[in-house]
């Protein structure tokens, strides 16, 4: 009968795997290995630790809000139920109205905008007037200064302007007046006297910028704070 060959461990005289304990570590973190880069990428991409590592359950009790906090939110809300509250739209008109220490002129929305609109169209009669007397135009510097010159409806329009605000009637009324002499000098080909009187009328200008800014309020918090029952439009076309 044939020689039976003896197991190949047998042969170089090494022990059987499965009787080497030592062995069987080494093929088995062999195998494993086989999965690192699959493993490494996973932990690169997401946190593998579990809610229950110590590590974990610190860093939610830290994300989590306190009682101080929640009860902040909750306030910060319409009704305590989560809805978020309306914003306060007049928060930066009254944070401006602390800045500006200004007298305020209060006024109704369309009478605001009637105010602005004469100041702008003011301001193009002054640069009209500036431009006739660069070309002496005396004509052009009359008709430009006619525009922001005296009448009745301009005086009846200021002291409607003015009805809540102490002194700006008086300094509204002198503009116009100053303004007439710009006419007067400009009928009189006197490009000084033009000059003269176009200064004082920016003075009585910038006087009342000055001391004076406007309040828009609603209608009857503007009939309280002025005692008139001015009806906004009735004076527009003037």
């Amino acid at each position: 009968m044939g020689r039976t060959k003896a197991p190949k461990y047998e042969r170089v005289g090494r022990t059987s795997p499965a009787k080497s304990p030592q062995a069987v570590r080494v093929r088995r973190r062999l195998r494993n290995l086989r999965y690192a880069p699959a493993l490494l990428l996973v932990c690169t991409g997401c946190d593998s630790r579990t809610p229950t590592d110590p590590s974990v359950a610190q860093e939610v009790v830290r994300a989590s809000p306190g009682p101080s906090e929640a009860t902040e939110r909750q306030a910060a809300t319409s009704d305590g139920t989560g809805t978020p509250a309306a914003p306060d739209d007049c928060a930066p008109v009254r944070e401006l109205a602390a800045l500006d220490h200004r007298r305020p002129v209060p006024l109704q929305p369309m009478m605001a905008w009637h105010q602005k609109q004469n100041m702008m169209d003011h301001l193009v009669a002054v640069q009209q007037i500036t431009e006739g007397l660069a070309g002496e135009d005396w004509e052009a510097i009359e008709s430009a200064a006619a525009r922001i010159g005296s009448s009745p409806q301009m005086a009846q329009m200021c002291e409607h302007m003015g009805a809540g605000a102490d002194g700006f009637t008086e300094l509204a009324l002198d503009f116009h007046r100053q303004a007439d002499e710009i006419g007067v000098a400009a009928r009189a080909a006197s490009a000084t006297g033009v000059l003269e009187a176009t200064n004082r009328t920016l003075q009585r200008c910038t006087s009342c910028h000055s001391a004076y800014r406007q309040e828009v309020l609603d209608a009857s918090t503007w009939r309280a704070r002025t005692g008139s029952a001015h009806t906004p439009g009735a004076h527009l076309d003037h």
